[in-house]
């Protein structure tokens, strides 16, 4: 099987770094899946994407003619496409893994407030 730019494959990561995941493909070709092609929302832990031995879907963007080496994304696949994979080792992106505070920041006035009163009652304390 030969890879072309826009077709969408499966590589299995092989090395990670905070910023890209380096894929082998099966035609032996390897790649790099820069952090910016995963989400356009900030990533704190690429690990949560995908550590070494996970397999990814992803979309070539270009490839080295000189040698062979792919440039891919996540992103570029149509979110309806992402997860419609027979295969249960590939990894499936959640809501998870991108973050999303809503729930932290309408508790953390309260928390504030506890922690500023147990403050003041410890002070009365000394």
């Amino acid at each position: 099987m030969e890879i072309k730019v826009g077709d969408v494959v499966i590589g299995k990561v092989n090395q990670v770094r905070p910023y890209a995941l380096f894929l082998t493909f099966e035609t032996g070709q390897n790649g790099l899946l820069h952090i910016s092609e995963l989400s356009d929302k900030y990533i704190r832990d690429i690990e949560k994407f995908g550590t070494v031995g996970d397999e990814l879907k992803v979309k070539v963007l270009s490839i080295d003619p000189q040698n062979g080496f792919l440039r891919v994304s996540y992103k570029a696949i149509p979110e309806e496409e992402r997860y419609n994979t027979h295969d249960e080792s590939v990894h499936h992106f959640t809501q998870f893994d991108e973050a999303d505070f809503h729930d932290l920041e309408a508790k953390l006035p309260e928390w504030i407030s506890e922690t500023l009163n147990k403050a003041k009652e410890d002070e009365k304390d000394d």
